[in-house]
């Protein structure tokens, strides 16, 4: 969940919209291109009601907590969002402050809860193409996911229970640096850091996380140690080892 320089998203829309990937849909098109959303258990079997939302990837949930998008789940169905419907709500969520480097790229995360389950995915891309259409895509695991032939993605959230009261210290440096909050881009998550450097995410769905704060001063800071939520790491106080000034991106 690293910032990427616009030529390696450039050179992603290239790839992503050569003449063999290239699906249906558009603003105007009758196959608008979608992202389906279904929620899963752990052993694959469809999920109870839910709910999912969407961040944008450079999303504050300290300056602006509002996710992008959100939808109820019903038991056994899929929730579905069109390109037209995630880039007006991304218009939106720019009028409150959230970044949106490209305009001819959204690039967002996905968080589904439910009564006793939690999931996030991130990596989620909506590209506008030289021939002016937009598909969704994913980054995963070092590719790219393309929709199908009618420009529908799939996005499959595997519930599991989060965990909660994880606690963490920024240490010394962070101190130093008077960071005062913390929070996990383009995510509902986040917590206040009192004035020994501790701090807790009250709940949070298990993954591996970037992690970013805020200081006194209002710059923006990444931990040097990724964040991992398990059941594991819920009994370990996470202590990232130092902290850098982030991408210009993330100037407050």
């Amino acid at each position: 969940m690293k910032a990427r320089a616009p030529w390696a998203l450039a050179t992603l829309v290239a790839i992503g919209c050569s003449k063999k990937d290239q699906v249906a849909g558009g603003y105007d098109d009758v196959e608008n291109p979608a992202i389906q959303v279904s929620l899963q258990d752990t052993l694959g079997k469809p999920f109870g009601a839910g709910e999912m939302r969407i961040y944008a990837r450079y999303q504050n949930p300290g300056k602006d907590s509002t996710p992008v998008l959100e939808q109820t789940i019903a038991p056994g169905t899929a929730a579905t969002v069109r390109d037209s419907a995630l880039i007006s709500a991304m218009g939106r969520a720019q009028s409150r402050g959230t970044r949106w480097p490209s305009q001819d790229t959204v690039e967002f995360n996905l968080n589904a809860t439910a009564s006793g389950g939690e999931a996030f995915l991130g990596d989620f891309l909506l590209v506008k193409g030289p021939d002016g259409l937009h598909r969704f895509m994913r980054r995963s695991g070092g590719s790219v996911l393309h929709a199908d032939s009618k420009g529908v993605l799939a996005a499959i959230p595997v519930m599991a229970p989060p965990i909660l009261n994880l606690r963490g210290n920024v240490g010394a440096r962070g101190l130093q640096l008077a960071l005062q909050s913390l929070f996990i881009p383009g995510s509902p998550y986040q917590a206040k850091i009192t004035g020994d450097g501790s701090f807790t995410l009250a709940r949070l769905a298990r993954g591996k996380y970037d992690v970013k704060a805020v200081s006194l001063d209002g710059k923006v800071y990444t931990a040097a140690d990724s964040l991992l939520a398990d059941s594991a790491s819920a009994a370990v106080e996470y202590a990232p080892a130092d902290w850098s000034e982030a991408d210009i991106l993330w100037i407050e």
